[in-house]
């Protein structure tokens, strides 16, 4: 294969640098005096060369533009570079939209962190607020199947107020608390869940427990003392579920604080498990998940009830058209009475009119007298019984209906 022809002229001049090292080394080792006489054969070569190289390098940089503006025309090759560069300034983009991004989840986690670590109210809000969500999705009506903070105004202490009352399709209704627990368990679980060992996490998963089980029954403000379920009887007048829900904001913290509960004492037991002993005191402790799954059941319940209701108006209206029909009819039945003794009485008449005792005879003999001419020529009138009278055509199409009997 035929090479280069700037490969061939560099492979030369290597060869002739070779050849000129060796005479020179040769000249050394013999000590010619006459070496200055010789020609500078180092010199030469460095002149030849250096313009040899440039040359070679010339040539190939020529070679390869040419390749390149073969195979890719320069309006590509501008193209190409517009669109790295775009792709560049969408790059940018991305890259600050990204930080914003970050910068909008960093403060949406601080405000969460501070509403969670802040004061009571904080925390209480946005358990209000986390629990509506649910609410709203479950698809209640608030003012109709619940309600915030609804005073309960007719109870036996009318300053009680739960977070949240949802009503029954039977009018009783179940008391919510959303927010005694949400701030001191997540404190307490986020501070576990940055202990290495697991011997004391658990221990500080138990803690959640007991701060659980004391905010059930705390003396003075437990939720039990509160007696919601007895409070909205009283308001309703129907009685209801016996517990008041309790919303615990995560099913992991649930989850973690029964596996490590040490057992509780009630009602003359020993270590009943957390999630009986809170139900047997009147607390019923849900998750969202527990949450959602109760209200879609309470909504379905209220489905099914305005089902029943509806129908229940349909069997009425049916009932009552259908005693409308009989009134009607019952008076439609006199009426026909009345008509049949009034033609009967009518017929009589005629009878008492034209009969051969009737006054008609008498008024043709006062016609024979002359008494017409004096009353203006007025013709007696020959009226006729019933039993020339026809119904209209279409009653008599109608198929004939018995009348009931007053």
């Amino acid at each position: 294969m035929a090479l280069p022809e700037e490969v061939g002229l560099a492979l030369e001049l290597l060869i002739l640098g070779l050849l000129l090292w060796l005479v020179y080394v040769r000249s050394k080792d013999e000590n010619v005096d006459n070496a200055t006489e010789e020609p500078d054969y180092i010199e030469r070569f460095k002149e030849l060369g250096a313009g040899a190289l440039l040359e070679v390098i010339e040539q190939r940089k020529a070679t390869v533009e040419n390749a390149v503006l073969e195979d890719l025309p320069l309006e590509e090759i501008q193209q190409q570079n517009q669109d790295i560069l775009n792709k560049f300034e969408e790059l940018d983009s991305l890259t600050e939209q990204f930080a914003l991004d970050n910068e909008s989840t960093r403060n949406v986690t601080r405000n969460l962190k501070m509403a969670l670590s802040g004061n009571i109210a904080d925390r209480g809000n946005w358990g209000e607020a986390s629990f509506e969500s649910i609410l709203k999705m479950s698809g209640l009506v608030e003012g109709v199947t619940y309600h915030p903070e609804l005073v309960l105004t007719n109870s036996s202490a009318p300053l009680s107020r739960p977070d949240f009352t949802v009503m029954l399709a039977d009018g009783s209704a179940i008391a919510i608390d959303s927010k005694a627990l949400l701030g001191p368990i997540i404190s307490l679980y986020d501070q576990a869940m940055e202990i290495p060992g697991e011997k004391d996490r658990n221990a500080a998963f138990s803690s959640i427990a007991d701060n659980i089980w004391g905010a059930i029954m705390g003396k003075q403000d437990g939720i039990k003392q509160r007696e919601y379920p007895k409070m909205l009887e009283e308001h309703f007048g129907t009685q209801g579920p016996s517990f008041t829900l309790v919303f615990i904001p995560g099913d992991h913290i649930l989850a973690m604080a029964y596996k490590n509960d040490k057992g509780r004492s009630t009602h003359g037991r020993q270590k009943v498990p957390l999630q009986e002993a809170a139900y047997l005191n009147g607390v019923l402790l849900a998750t969202p998940t527990m949450v959602m799954a109760l209200l879609t059941m309470i909504r379905d319940e209220w489905a099914a009830y305005k089902i029943d209701e509806d129908t229940q108006k349909i069997q009425d209206l049916t009932v009552e058209l259908y005693e409308r029909h009989v009134t009607f009819g019952n008076r439609l039945a006199g009426i026909g009475k009345g008509l049949k003794a009034a033609t009967e009485s009518y017929d009589k008449a005629i009878k008492s009119y034209q009969g051969p005792m009737g006054i008609r005879k008498t008024g043709e003999k006062m016609v024979g007298a002359g008494i017409k001419d004096k009353a203006g020529n007025k013709e007696l009138p020959e009226p006729s019984d019933s039993s020339d009278w026809q119904n209209p055509p279409n009653v008599k199409e109608l198929d004939s209906i018995t009348a009931e009997e007053e």
